[in-house]
């Protein structure tokens, strides 16, 4: 049935999707990287997803096709077809709890081109989605969102500290905002706009490096520095 069918496009498109992408960051050039792009099997999964979204046509099984699709736009920095998954998803299944996993996918590995849409799916699932767990994510990501890409301007960073504002006040000391509680998270997504916004000059810090010599990330200014953090949690 559909319900199998999907489960294995799925699954497919989890394993193309990590081989193609070890694939192309290998690549040499530009040429390289188009033949690629050209080899991903998008005409063997889209028309599949989408024949079963029409059928199953608000069911969960819908949701989660639609998702594929938009994960397969934004793949292969595709407009069109992740603006259908999208506008479907919001129609349709606003009030999922696949929402969740959509909010994710609107911010992180999102194409540059979809700040926009990605804010006012987010805007009409916040005003809509009963569960409090997923208002408190789409609160989060949109505050940063529309706070950090400076395509949103001022008026962005206006509503981020609206939307910090009612973090604060519906969920306080209590919530799961990225490993902290919702005042620990305001207070930090605010420093982060105010002062971590791209193309801003990066505040100056001291640090050992990996041999344990201290150094200062100014005396390096005016070159191309690469900060590579890890081994955190």
């Amino acid at each position: 049935g559909s319900s199998q069918r999907l489960q294995e496009l799925e699954r497919r498109l989890a394993e193309e999707s990590k081989s193609w992408l070890e694939s192309r960051e290998q690549a040499q050039s530009d040429e390289e990287r188009a033949e690629i792009a050209a080899a991903f099997p998008r005409d063997d999964l889209v028309p599949e997803l989408e024949s079963i979204a029409s059928a199953e046509r608000g069911s969960d099984a819908a949701a989660r096709a639609w998702l594929a699709c938009l994960r397969i736009g934004a793949l292969l920095d595709e407009r069109e077809l992740y603006t259908r998954a999208l506008e479907r998803l919001v129609a349709d299944h606003v009030a999922s709890n696949r929402m969740a996993g959509l909010v994710l996918d609107l911010v992180y590995g999102a194409p540059s081109w979809s700040a926009e849409p990605a804010a006012a799916a987010l805007r009409t699932i916040l005003a809509v989605h009963p569960n409090k767990d997923v208002q408190a994510g789409v609160l989060a990501e949109l505050a940063l969102l529309v706070g950090l890409d400076e395509s949103f301007g001022a008026a962005g960073r206006a509503e981020a500290e609206a939307l910090l504002a009612r973090i604060e006040k519906e969920f306080g000391g209590a919530g799961e905002f990225m490993g902290t509680d919702g005042k620990e998270f305001a207070a930090g997504a605010r420093h982060e706009i105010a002062h971590l916004r791209v193309g801003m000059q990066a505040p100056d810090f001291e640090v050992a490096d990996q041999d344990g010599v201290r150094f200062e990330l100014s005396d390096y200014r005016g070159r191309v520095v690469l900060l590579d953090f890890w081994g955190f949690v």
